[in-house]
């Protein structure tokens, strides 16, 4: 998966960028400015987890959606009902079809 945002170096301080916007990323409301380098390579990789949440998340509501219809859809249909099953029936590999005594 692609990270959505950079790395940004300005001086002796590091800065995450957003991609889409090309401004500073936001945690919270608080833009990730003005931080060590060790510190942003770590904020960058909490940012890129918590997309792959929310992307996992999207995709398995998605997959309950589905579920949910596909279960809605198929109440309508007959039940289908299964006879028990039977024992098996004896076999004696010699040839001879009935138990013995």
């Amino acid at each position: 998966m692609a990270s959505n945002y950079r790395l940004h170096a300005s001086d002796a301080t590091w800065t995450i960028i957003d991609k889409a916007t090309d401004a500073p990323a936001r945690l919270d409301g608080i833009p990730l400015v003005t931080m060590e380098a060790v510190e942003a390579k770590h904020m960058l990789r909490i940012l890129d987890g918590i997309d792959r949440v929310q992307a996992s998340s999207k995709w398995w509501a998605k997959q309950a959606r589905k579920r949910a219809r596909m279960l809605t859809s198929s109440e309508a249909d007959e039940p289908v009902e299964f006879q028990s099953l039977r024992p098996f029936r004896w076999f004696n590999w010699t040839g001879e079809n009935e138990p013995r005594q």
